[in-house]
């Protein structure tokens, strides 16, 4: 039951190689699935899997059997994805064991997150956990894990104040706004898509005295309940060439697989702007900041004068500005992420005693249906309501023997003392001859 993680990060490769690792939420089904069922007659490269995609980060879970390898992954992902190897091959990290462990359960806790303590990874674990249940790739270890993986998120968050100040890719997005335009007020500021992150914008647009809103969804409804919500203007995509000749500022975070802004949209956009402030002076400068991976926003806009084009990798400045005020709770979150990857690993132990309590299990369940069976036939005359006395009573004193040796064992595998005892067990009731 050997784990094994192969992914990369805003820490290892640009935004441009991680949107082309990206796995829409259309695609982790298939992924999965190819990950761990037979293709063609082939063994699949895992056990389990699960995979975690977010704008930061593009990771593989899994666990491994006897033919999996670091390759066997790489393979996937070039594939998958019509890539080939030494595209993305140098942006890859690999870790296996207990590392994994440490790693997803700091990641959970938002100790790997761009914006350290962002909120939103936990839920995003979450549902890369839930997708692999629906899925079927995830079974007793990645469970097991990926629970104490989000027990470690929830603890950094009630435990710590980790999650103070620009605790969310939004909130960053919005204060690098506020650091490069300054006040917020009278500006018009613009989000496309209707998700968490737009929403986590809207909050923090309002809380920075942003009194001028817009959103633009693909989903009308989403869009009017965010408006309605937050005083701000529901627009459809219809709409979009329109608002943009009217936006100071930009957030965008779809889902889209591709850009839906491009070079002309916004240089369309400049020429409205230009003429609506002839009479004022000179339109103020764009500034769009693209929290999306797959980006939104192509990346020809940057090349219009008048426009600021930011990408998550941008946010580094605002991150930088908070690490000094979280120095200390981000010490005490690691701290609670050790502690529920050690309680994962003393569970991961008591796994090495589970094979010799099954054989021990069924041949003291044998013992006792042949020996119930010899006392039945010699008790011939006995009600059903007797029988059924007699049975449970040879269950019951089945289980209260095997009770504390069961118990015993399963302390000793947490300890890390599992083989050994376990092969006490076996050699001391003959199991391996049952």
């Amino acid at each position: 039951m050997k784990l094994i993680l192969a992914g990369l990060d805003h820490t290892t490769a640009p935004v441009e190689l991680r949107e082309r690792l990206a796995f829409t939420p259309s695609d982790i089904t298939a992924a999965l699935s190819q990950l761990t069922q037979p293709q063609n007659g082939m063994p699949p490269p895992l056990a389990e899997a699960v995979i975690l995609s977010t704008c930061n980060r593009v990771e593989i879970y899994g666990v491994a059997h006897g033919t999996t390898t670091a390759q066997s992954l790489v393979d996937f992902l070039g594939a998958f994805h019509g890539l080939a190897e030494h595209e993305f091959v140098h942006a890859l990290f690999f870790l296996t064991g207990e590392a994994v462990a440490h790693h997803v359960c700091a990641t959970a806790a938002g100790l790997r997150s761009l914006v350290l303590g962002e909120a939103q990874i936990q839920g995003q674990v979450r549902q890369a956990f839930e997708h692999a249940q629906a899925v079927g790739s995830i079974g007793p270890v990645l469970h097991r894990l990926l629970q104490h993986a989000l027990t470690a998120g929830k603890r950094a968050r009630t435990e710590t104040a980790l999650g103070q100040g620009a605790a969310s890719v939004s909130q960053a997005g919005v204060e690098l706004a506020r650091r490069r335009l300054g006040e917020l007020k009278g500006r018009a500021v613009l989000l496309v898509g209707g998700g968490e992150v737009s929403e986590l914008a809207a909050q923090n647009l309002l809380a920075n005295g942003a009194d001028r809103l817009m959103i633009v969804n693909r989903t009308l409804a989403r869009t009017r309940e965010l408006a309605e919500r937050y005083g701000a203007e529901a627009l459809t995509f219809d709409d979009l060439p329109e608002a943009l000749a009217r936006t100071d500022i930009l957030i965008s975070s779809t889902a889209a697989p591709v850009p839906i802004i491009y070079k002309k949209h916004i240089a369309d956009a400049l020429e409205a702007r230009a003429r609506a402030h002839a009479q004022r002076g000179a339109a103020p400068e764009m500034l769009l900041i693209d929290l999306a991976v797959p980006r939104d926003i192509h990346h020809e806009v940057a090349t219009l004068p008048g426009v600021h084009l930011c990408t998550v990798d941008d946010l580094q400045e605002v991150v930088r500005a908070t690490l000094g005020q979280r120095a200390a709770a981000a010490e005490r979150a690691a701290a609670i992420a050790v502690e529920e990857v050690n309680a994962f690993e003393a569970w991961l132990r008591t796994q090495e005693a589970v094979p010799a309590l099954m054989m021990l299990r069924e041949h003291a369940e044998a013992l006792r249906n042949a020996e119930l069976e010899r006392a039945l036939r010699r008790l011939a005359n006995l009600s059903p309501e007797q029988r059924s006395v007699v049975e449970g009573l040879t269950r019951s004193i089945v289980n209260k023997l095997l009770h504390t040796p069961t118990r015993r064992l399963r302390d000793a595998a947490a300890q890390g003392e599992g083989q050994r005892y376990a092969a006490m067990v076996t050699e001391l009731f003959n199991l391996e001859s049952v």
